[in-house]
């Protein structure tokens, strides 16, 4: 029934993966140093364990942490944790009648002219220190739509040197009968995380795992029948990334505008011409912003209107339900192939002018990285982010990504 609840635990925790699964605005899993505070309950395993037959003792652990972020996939991490738990005999055990001599040898029954002691009538209670490396492996980084994710979804696994100081006494009273001097085990096991960062550095989340020992049981008792020697533990974390994101930005044609946030969207200077009939070409789009492009014999010109690409709020993945006109777009490009466009990104009024700004950029950049991983060069795109816009009253029509020709629009101005 234990092993169900262990198993179970595992299981929600994993279930809850998609849900976390959702796109951040920004780059939260950047290199870099961490601190964190650990707070847990304990369940400890051996001859004697914390799910009694008389019921269950949860303990108590509290710890600190540090370590470093190599990449939106791996951290390692150093750790200190102590805590207390209480253990009980098993009720698989109440059957045998064991009985705990003064010599420290387990019997069957009483000894004449030796003190001892019921099984049945006595607690271990264990105090634990805890010093370890552990390695995490966030999931959610080995996918291109949750690379960047606020959420993680880690495993996580642990070695440590674990310090065991057991006391046993007697419920009726609670007499101390044998006391422990500290026992240090190899500890090695691992946990499943789930957590969330904020965009300032901080972190929260969710753990539980299991610490398997070495050596003799952390309850002070003499080997019998059970093998287990282990600590189950869950608790909660809290963290702190130092730094900032590391490196300079790599230049993939991506200008920066000088003001984010513009009162007026720069499509209302353009100069529009009445576009010629392509059929299989255009696209109706209500919000569709009308390019000029010039026909490869420069004999005439022709205009394409090119879709405008909507974003859910608080996304920078492009929508299945976008891929026709992305696909578009790319015809276009192709036919032409000395066309250079700029990929303009746009957010919603909601949120801080610097996220959208964030935002704005990196939904234009979504949009560039589809054309080129369909081959189109680089070089022909360009991506900007232009914030809120200010004009657009409707926040589902403002979550967007708008296409210019290069040419054409630097003509215009």
């Amino acid at each position: 029934m234990k092993k169900r609840n262990y198993i179970l635990l595992l299981c929600i925790l994993l279930c809850a993966a998609p849900l976390m699964a959702q796109d951040a605005s920004e780059n939260t899993k950047f290199p870099g140093w961490y601190v964190g505070l650990q707070g847990g309950v304990p369940f400890g395993v051996s001859q004697f364990s914390s799910f009694g037959f008389d019921k269950t003792r949860a303990g108590f652990s509290g710890g600190v942490y540090g370590g470093y972020r190599f990449n939106p996939v791996l951290s390692l991490e150093a750790l200190a944790v102590f805590g207390k738990m209480s253990m009980s005999q098993r009720d698989c055990c109440i059957s045998g009648n064991y009985w705990l001599g003064s010599d420290g040898v387990r019997y069957h029954a009483p000894v004449l002219g030796m003190e001892g002691w019921d099984y049945a009538g006595l607690k271990s209670s264990v105090t634990t220190q805890r010093y370890g490396l552990q390695l995490n492996a966030d999931v959610l980084g080995f996918f291109p739509s949750t690379r960047q994710s606020r959420w993680s979804v880690e495993v996580s696994p642990l070695l440590a040197a674990v310090g065991t100081k057991a006391s046993l006494s007697t419920f009726d009273g609670g007499k101390e009968v044998c006391k422990e001097n500290t026992e240090w085990h190899l500890g090695a096991g691992g946990n499943i995380q789930a957590g969330y960062r904020f965009a300032c550095g901080i972190g929260v989340g969710i753990y539980s795992g299991v610490t398997y020992l070495t050596g003799d049981g952390m309850d002070g008792l003499p080997k019998s029948g059970h093998k287990a020697n282990y600590i189950w533990e869950s608790g909660i974390r809290v963290s702190f990334a130092f730094g900032k994101k590391s490196g300079k930005k790599t230049d993939h044609g991506i200008a920066y505008p000088a003001s984010a946030g513009l009162p007026q969207d720069e499509r209302d200077n353009a100069v529009e011409t009445a576009p010629a009939e392509i059929p299989e070409q255009t696209v109706t789009d209500s919000t569709a912003q009308k390019t000029v492009v010039t026909a490869a014999d420069n004999s005439t010109e022709t205009d394409f209107e090119f879709p405008t690409v909507y974003f859910d709020f608080n996304s920078i993945s492009l929508r299945p339900s976008e891929t026709s006109k992305l696909e578009t777009i790319l015809g276009i490009l192709k036919e032409h192939p000395d066309m250079h466009i700029v990929v303009t990104g746009w957010c919603d009024t909601r949120g801080s002018r610097s996220v959208n700004e964030r935002y704005s950029i990196r939904r234009a950049e979504a949009v560039k990285q589809w054309l080129e991983g369909r081959g189109i060069a680089a070089g022909r795109i360009t991506a900007v982010g232009r914030g809120s816009d200010v004009n657009e009253k409707d926040a589902d029509k403002a979550r967007r990504a708008e296409v210019t020709d290069k040419e054409r629009k630097e003509d215009r101005r």
